[in-house]
């Protein structure tokens, strides 16, 4: 009998170190698991109900309490007018009434819907194409500098001013438009390196 007891005691004190050890192993959740700490509510869980508004008169139905009152708006909802504006929400639905009425089924809309198709910019390619063109640009100024050292050449000529005035005080003794002849110009030689023969 006394060995019985024994080994009542000692499977009773093995559970216990079992169920301690378990606990340990928890993470400091056993609390939590049994109910004794203290949960505050999630602020952003937390939904503020709409408004309640008057009816215009008191001749109308009682809500149904089993119904969606009118005045709530489902959080998804709200979280994407809030994002997206009303406008494009309201785009959002008249496209797909459009591809409903065009023939589309449920489950294609569906599926555009969830992979953002619908929301896509139109002019994207173009976005892109601008943001592209803008960075190939910054590159290759910046690697033109790291190679070609000498600095590209100015567009268009450069007018000898002195000789231009010259030309246009002879034109105007000798009664011709100002326009006739050729405009005089400085012409530049390009850089060339210190050593030209080898190169």
């Amino acid at each position: 009998m006394a060995m019985h007891r024994t080994s009542i005691l000692v499977r009773l004190t093995a559970l216990a170190l079992i169920g301690v050890g378990l606990s340990a192993c928890g993470g400091g959740q056993t609390g939590d698991i049994l109910g004794l700490e203290k949960r505050t509510p999630d602020e952003f869980n937390v939904v503020s109900r709409a408004p309640l508004t008057l009816p215009p008169n008191y001749g109308l139905r009682p809500p149904d309490p089993r119904g969606q009152r009118y005045q709530d708006l489902q959080p998804s909802q709200t979280a994407q007018e809030a994002l997206f504006g009303r406008d494009a929400m309201k785009r959002l639905r008249e496209q797909k009434e459009q591809m409903r009425q065009q023939g589309a089924s449920m489950g294609e809309i569906a599926l555009l819907d969830k992979t953002g198709a619908l929301e896509a910019d139109p002019s994207i390619r173009q976005v892109v194409e601008e943001e592209s063109a803008a960075l190939a640009q910054e590159q290759e100024s910046f690697v033109d500098d790291l190679v070609f050292w000498r600095s590209k050449p100015e567009p268009g000529d450069i007018v000898d001013s002195n000789e231009e005035q010259r030309r246009i005080q002879e034109n105007a003794a000798l009664g011709r438009e100002v326009t006739d002849g050729e405009t005089p110009s400085i012409r530049r030689d390009n850089e060339k390196p210190m050593l030209e023969w080898p190169f």
